[in-house]
């Protein structure tokens, strides 16, 4: 299945990767270690759509045109700077529907916080998860956003299905008609981790 949506998938990677280069990134494509399954480190693929130093963040202009910017916003709203991975659910590391894997420095300070932040790892990692499609993705800055996601990936791991990952893969598909992600109406006062 995995192989199949690569195949299906590849004329879009293409595409992306080559706006992303128009918008003045010359590695489109990027890699970081990340927390997989029972704790084991692998390396994760993403198309960059923000610059390598984050500090830059806020005065980012990318090169290309006036459509750049909205461009990588849909890129990283809709989770399609996510597709490269689907390599890594091609080579094992991943499947298509999971808890999401963490960076290891993440990973080391969730498992801090949170007591059941290590329950999540008894499942494979995924390119999409329950979490994400209810609106808990992006960065993690609040203790309540940690819950919230830690709670959906731990419901996803006591009911994974085939069903349920038919229902989570199709709501993935519609996120870029959906709703704004939950953290952007954490309340600004909830503690930041």
């Amino acid at each position: 299945m995995a192989s199949v949506a690569v195949l299906g998938l590849l004329p879009v990677i293409l595409v992306i990767y080559g706006l992303i280069r128009c918008c003045g990134f010359h590695q489109p494509i990027f890699t970081q270690k990340r927390v997989g399954q029972d704790g084991r480190v692998f390396t994760i693929v993403k198309f960059r759509t923000l610059p390598e130093n984050t500090m830059a963040t806020a005065v980012f202009r990318p090169m290309g045109g006036h459509w750049c910017q909205p461009f990588l916003s849909l890129l990283r709203r809709s989770g399609l700077d996510e597709l490269p991975q689907l390599f890594n659910v091609l080579r094992g590391d991943m499947s298509l529907v999971g808890p999401r894997p963490h960076m290891i420095s993440d990973h080391i300070r969730f498992t801090a916080i949170h007591p059941d932040y290590e329950k999540r790892l008894i499942a494979k990692p995924g390119l999409t998860g329950w979490a994400q499609i209810r609106g808990w993705r992006g960065a993690v800055r609040t203790h309540h956003h940690l819950a919230e996601r830690v709670a959906h990936d731990l419901d996803y791991v006591a009911n994974q299905n085939l069903l349920f990952d038919l229902k989570i893969l199709i709501g993935t598909a519609l996120l870029p008609f959906s709703r704004p992600q939950k953290t952007a109406t954490c309340h600004p006062t909830k503690q930041v981790l």
